[in-house]
């Protein structure tokens, strides 16, 4: 990781149903049970309860939503 990136480079996928969801930041609970804390600035909003699958990466200490597709 770069010093001047607070991304780390790789893009994990995750599936699971959403738990919050606005226009700047949002939960997903994962197939594994996993709560993982998003920031979804610039990605559609999101019901609570939608079953997705997204592309982030990870971005101390939440995930940066990259891609957002049905599960």
């Amino acid at each position: 990781m770069d010093e001047l990136d607070p991304f780390e480079q790789d893009v994990q996928a995750f599936s699971g149903i959403v738990r919050a969801w606005t226009s700047t930041a949002g939960e997903l609970i994962t197939d594994s049970g996993l709560v993982i804390f998003l920031d979804t600035h610039n990605q559609p909003v999101m019901q609570p309860g939608t079953r997705v699958t997204i592309a982030a990466r990870k971005y101390r200490p939440c995930f940066k939503v990259m891609r957002v597709g049905p599960a």
